[in-house]
């Protein structure tokens, strides 16, 4: 690792208020969802993952997502331009459409790269979600809107088994020809490991020179941390989590909680890379979390607090519930 702070930088995007949300037992409040995205926003995290435009018949716990792209661009200032909206078609970006003249100026593809996985979760083939795909990079063009791409299921499967990187890598080549900004690679049922990370971040960062790598994992199998560990090792500097660690996926059986954003920061930290972003009060804003929801949520570092000597007072007594 050089001193240069292009080399130690590295770039996080909290996805909580969407991916977090989306597979919650109970509908959240539009308020509960706005402070989650406030208190990130506050902390310091560049982009935040709000909402996503997708059919309340299929995800009803982001019906509200008219509701908070309305009281972020209601909120004034900037808040528009770093957050970041998921639309998983055409009709998804008609939608978001309402709000660029507003500042949003990022949006979210995703595509599975088996047909198993993206048809219960798009109903649609890796083929067709292409195609869809491309429809939403032309849409986004005359807006010089930003368009990222999700590749989910990188590492395996939970219909078709696990997958090979040349099957994932052969995914994103069709992205990145159409010219998406980013590829994130998710694990979404959290089967990867450090070894196999590594390889994947690896050839990513080695085909797609030209775009930003990201990965995103999941904590389903307590390896989350090590994985993001694993990325930075190969080269990655792009990573994403959840506050408080909620989220999972509703497509994907026993796909537990993302990777808890403030328990990787701090590691992050503590390798020596620099965020930009306060873990502190991604801590507090877990707590506050834990308490609206009035369940125990699976991030550590928000009950545990840092070293005793360093807790801040909020977090005295150890367990963030009254």
């Amino acid at each position: 690792m050089t001193d240069s702070r292009a080399a130690t930088k590295v770039w996080f995007t909290e996805v909580g208020p969407r991916d977090g949300f989306q597979n919650w037992p109970r509908p959240v409040p539009t308020p509960v969802k706005l402070e989650l995205i406030d208190a990130a926003l506050d902390a310091g995290v560049p982009r935040v993952e709000v909402t996503s435009m997708v059919s309340p018949r299929w995800v009803p716990q982001l019906a509200d997502a008219e509701s908070v792209l309305e009281s972020l661009r209601d909120a004034g200032g900037d808040v528009l331009k770093r957050v970041r909206v998921l639309v998983p078609n055409l009709k998804g970006m008609e939608r978001a459409s309402r709000f660029f003249d507003d500042g949003l100026a990022n949006v979210l593809v995703n595509v599975g790269v088996t047909d198993g996985f993206n048809r219960h979760n798009l109903n649609r083939s890796v083929e067709e979600t292409l195609i869809d795909i491309g429809e939403v990079v032309a849409a986004a063009a005359p807006s010089k809107v930003r368009v990222d791409a999700s590749v989910s299921v990188a590492w395996g499967c939970p219909y078709d088994g696990p997958v090979a990187p040349d099957r994932v890598i052969g995914v994103a080549q069709r992205l990145a020809e159409m010219g998406v900004a980013e590829l994130s690679f998710g694990d979404t049922i959290g089967v990867a490991g450090p070894a196999e990370v590594g390889r994947l971040s690896e050839l990513a960062l080695e085909e797609f020179a030209g775009i930003e790598v990201a990965m995103h994992f999941h904590d389903t199998r307590g390896l989350g941390v090590a994985n993001a560990q694993a990325a930075l090792a190969a080269g990655v500097r792009r990573l994403e989590g959840s506050i408080g660690g909620i989220g999972g996926c509703p497509f994907a059986p026993n796909s537990t909680g993302n990777v808890c954003s403030e328990d990787m920061l701090a590691m992050v930290a503590e390798l020596g890379f620099e965020t930009g972003i306060d873990v502190d009060r991604l801590m507090q804003a877990a707590v506050s979390l834990e308490r609206a929801l009035d369940e125990e949520l699976p991030g550590k570092l928000h009950r545990a607090g840092g070293a005793p000597w360093l807790a801040p007072s909020w977090a005295a007594g150890g367990s963030a519930r009254p």
